[in-house]
């Protein structure tokens, strides 16, 4: 009876963690504490500070971002395909907002170095936190933006972009 129970609620933890999402919180300081938190991403869903009551500004959905609380095509703000964030669900060259190419991001569909806006680098020290430096730089004066999780590349954008930073 108590392994049955044991077996159960491993398999219940096990397939829990497998569907659970975590989330991605962005901070402008490098102390990171709770009470600091610009943004955050859970289930897709970009929310201002770090709870559940803070006001929706975007939604990602695959490789689309709709702002606000929504996954219609009218609310359809950005699309992430092949490297690019286009602007609305367009295929043309000329409505690519940024570029990312090698963990940097460029502006407009270009990898010119005079069009670099953000390089995005792994914490040194192992934190589980992903840099976002201005320009090229690798200066720690130089972050504008810290995220603890692991977001995807849309994900990453819309923070960013719910940070007013892009």
């Amino acid at each position: 009876m108590v392994k049955t129970l044991f077996t159960a609620l491993a398999l219940f933890s096990f397939i829990h963690e497998g569907f659970a999402q975590t989330a991605t919180y962005a901070y402008t300081d490098s102390r990171m504490l709770w009470s600091e938190i610009v943004c955050h991403i859970e289930g897709g869903v970009v929310r201002e500070g770090g709870d559940w009551r803070g006001e929706i500004t975007h939604t990602v959905s695959g490789n689309k971002i709709f702002r606000g609380f929504s996954s219609s095509n009218f609310d359809l703000a950005y699309t992430f395909r092949d490297g690019k964030l286009y602007i609305g669900d367009s295929c043309f060259t000329d409505a690519i907002a940024y570029t990312l190419h090698e963990n940097k991001i460029y502006v407009g569909d270009s990898t010119f170095p005079l069009d670099l806006a953000y390089t995005i680098k792994n914490e040194p020290h192992g934190r589980g936190v992903i840099n976002v430096y201005k320009d090229n730089s690798i200066s720690p004066f130089d972050i504008v933006a810290y995220l603890q999780g692991a977001p995807n590349e849309c994900e990453t954008f819309a923070l960013l972009i719910s940070m007013s930073l892009l």
